[in-house]
């Protein structure tokens, strides 16, 4: 019973059973070559597998077909045309830059097309590197289309019984980051003298970054499961898992005060402790539900009661010391249990997610449907100050000067050249030099082990067992360590050259070809249209701000009427978490580039803490959202939010038109942060949490002004410099 329970485990854990399909159609190839003593077959068959397995993207099984038509056609085109016109160097050159292109725009239509258009430069690579052995025009790219179409059927299979998997894989990553980030909040309540949050809020802005992506993921696959948005039948219910996580989400990014006052007043109380102790359990329910999604099992959470009890025993004290430095404190302590209280609930309820179904439970569907719609994406980005088009631009011209050193010095085998840089050369200076490093480190550590590899293995069965197992490891690490990817890749090239008697030829030009390709991908990045980070992290931060905004607009609406977790609701929640995890993202990207380009980095820090920040008070209005009857307080919230988006707006053009000087003068008013600081004992408890939360996020917005004017001087010298 225990082997099975652990089987299952390992069935559903996503790595391992990529790895299983991609070794099942491995074998496929291999078993029949050796089978028949067709040697010859092995490189274009497996090359072919390889292409079609990098080329793949999650979709529902009528996706997957269109999806699998598209790519077949675009890699016979790519194919044939590299045989057509290997042997006429200058129409090779032009068709290499139009197509790379081509293919690169191609992504503006949406991730699918990305990963088509990559496998299709891919497929193209993989022709030149046997076109100069090629005996006629269709034998080569016949073989790899044949091998590219193995291991779509043996995909289609494996979705035909499994369709689900994915979907699971991708909500249990979603609550597997939740309770990551619920750690990291839990940390916060461990009492400090001289809290200092700011080590804390860039920690929580990473994991919040990571958890957004996880929740992007999703939606994406769910997306993909779903018709313009609506979805019916077995994904159903896996969609309002996915809302509840969205919703518990947005209670865990929220912060209902400042945690060093906190600190400070209940250091010497083990009230604090209760917090953190209820968060860890929570953190620890967030990886049992992501296990129990995966393994397609019911999950029973009662780890809390107690939790709960004790926190609430340890509360009630305090209150009873009627001490009055302690009033508003005690006030921020109820909200923090109420907020758990739910989340508590949320994780409760999984089990039986329709208990809190949304009424508007459908997902923004933003994929291209049409060609028009599809030809107006790519148009949109035939520009100069489109990313894609830029990294297009920089990779077209990169693979033809590769191909120009390959004809000018006579490399026979130098189209490794082109492969290193399609895999290295990424959209911007951080991505290329992970991938960099990762690169020569890991081809050189294939080298030196599959050498000796070669020569202690000589048999043709020994050796195949290598292509087949680099072939899973490969794309094992692929995403988790690419170094260690680019060991095994190179393995599986020494060995399947081996079949042909050349594995110990290739061991010098693969790592030449590797050396020149990677340099080939930083002189792209670093003199191609250059995408340095510190010129364009102002307008990151701006468009953080204006989504924050946009989020608060959303939530005071429903102070009128009531909660409501419409489509546009959660547009704009999602929105603000997707431009915060940005910022984040291009601030450590701008830490990797060259010294000379950073810019107001302790600033940058600063405001990407303070951003959060207002995002976590902005989050926990939303989590606390409740109709507002009385109408002089629902005046004030209104007031209130006035003068706070005027200020946003402000905010917005300082840093997004890199000025200097804005004047607020005229949107302050000075009633106003008394009226916000003094909120009556006598109104209730959702009235005293949006006043609480707009004074505190008022507050902020003077150190935001001044950031945002330090880091227009800062800024401004560097980029009129580096653009003259």
């Amino acid at each position: 019973m225990h082997f099975l329970s652990q089987l299952r485990l390992y069935w559903a854990n996503k790595t391992f059973n990529y790895s299983l399909l991609i070794l099942t159609t491995l074998l496929g190839v291999v078993i029949p070559t050796w089978h028949f003593q067709l040697n010859s077959l092995i490189i274009p068959l497996t090359l072919g597998v390889m292409a079609a397995a990098l080329a793949e993207s999650d979709d529902s099984f009528t996706g997957r077909i269109k999806s699998v038509t598209l790519t077949l056609i675009c890699f016979t085109v790519a194919s044939f045309s590299i045989e057509l016109l290997f042997n006429q160097p200058p129409l090779f050159a032009l068709g290499l830059f139009f197509s790379t292109f081509g293919f690169i725009m191609l992504g503006s239509i949406g991730p699918r097309y990305a990963s088509i258009a990559f496998g299709s430069l891919l497929i193209a690579i993989y022709t030149m590197l046997g076109a100069h052995e090629s005996t006629n025009l269709w034998f080569q790219p016949l073989m790899l289309l044949t091998g590219a179409v193995w291991y779509f059927f043996m995909s289609m299979i494996w979705h035909m019984f499994w369709p689900m998997q994915p979907v699971q894989q991708s909500l249990a990553n979603v609550f597997l980051s939740l309770g990551n980030y619920l750690d990291a909040k839990s940390e916060l309540f461990h009492p400090i003298s001289d809290l200092n949050p700011q080590p804390y809020r860039i920690r929580e802005a990473n994991l919040n970054a990571a958890t957004v992506s996880a929740l992007n993921q999703c939606k994406t696959t769910l997306l993909s499961r779903s018709k313009r948005g609506h979805i019916d039948g077995a994904s159903d219910r896996f969609l309002n898992i996915y809302f509840l996580a969205q919703d518990i989400h947005e209670r865990v990014s929220s912060s209902h005060y400042r945690y060093q006052e906190l600190a400070t007043n209940f250091g010497r109380s083990d009230v604090l402790f209760r917090f953190k102790h209820l968060l860890e359990i929570q953190s620890k329910a967030c990886r049992e539900i992501a296990t129990a999604i995966r393994l397609g099992n019911e999950y029973q959470y009662d780890d809390s009661i107690m939790a709960l009890d004790e926190l609430q025993s340890a509360i009630t004290y305090l209150q009873q010391q009627n001490n009055p430095e302690w009033r508003l404190l005690l006030v921020q302590l109820n909200y923090l249990f109420n907020n758990l209280a739910t989340v508590d609930k949320q994780l409760s309820n999984i089990n039986n997610p329709d208990v809190n179904r949304l009424e508007e439970g459908v997902l923004d569907d933003t994929d291209a449907h049409t060609p028009k719609v599809m030809w107006q994406r790519v148009k949109a980005n035939l520009n100069r100050d489109s990313m894609l088009f830029r990294h297009a631009v920089r990779m077209s011209i990169a693979l033809t000067v590769g191909y120009g050193i390959i004809q000018l010095l006579g490399i026979e085998r130098g189209y490794w050249i082109l492969l290193t840089t399609l895999f290295v050369c990424q959209p911007n200076y951080s991505a290329t030099k992970q991938k960099l490093v990762a690169r020569v480190l890991g081809t050189l550590a294939g080298l030196l082990v599959g050498a000796p590899l070669l020569a202690m293995f000589p048999s043709q069965e020994g050796q195949l067992f290598f292509i087949v197992t680099s072939g899973v490891a490969f794309f094992a690490f692929r995403l988790a360590n690419y170094g260690y990817a680019t060991g095994f890749i190179t393995l599986l090239v020494l060995f399947c050259f081996n079949q042909l008697g050349e594995g110990f030829e290739v061991v010098l030009p693969r790592l030449i070809d590797t050396l020149i390709g990677c340099g080939l991908a930083v002189a792209a990045v670093t003199f191609i249209f250059p995408d340095w980070q510190s010129k364009r992290l102002h307008k990151v931060m701006a468009e953080a701000v204006k989504a924050n905004k946009d989020y608060l607009a959303q939530i005071i609406g429903q102070y009128r009427i009531g909660k409501n977790d419409s489509l546009a609701y959660r547009i704009a929640r999602r929105s603000a978490h997707n431009q915060d995890a940005n910022l984040s993202s291009a601030i450590s990207a701008m830490l990797v580039e060259p010294g000379k380009y950073h810019s107001a980095v302790d600033e940058s820090f600063r405001l990407l803490t303070l951003n959060h920040a207002l995002l976590s008070y902005i989050s926990a209005m939303g989590a606390h959202r409740q109709r507002i009857d009385n109408d002089s307080t629902h005046a004030l919230v209104l007031k209130s939010h006035r003068v706070i988006h005027r200020h946003l707006d402000v905010l917005y053009t300082q840093l997004h038109d890199r000025c200097i000087d804005c004047d607020t003068s005229d949107i302050d008013d000075p009633a106003l942060e008394a009226r916000l600081a003094e909120w009556r004992d006598e109104d209730d408890s959702s009235a005293r949490l949006v006043l609480q939360q707009l004074y505190l996020i008022y507050r902020m917005l003077p150190e935001l002004h001044s950031l945002a004017s330090k880091c227009a001087v800062r800024v401004a010298p560097t980029t009129v410099k580096s653009e003259s």
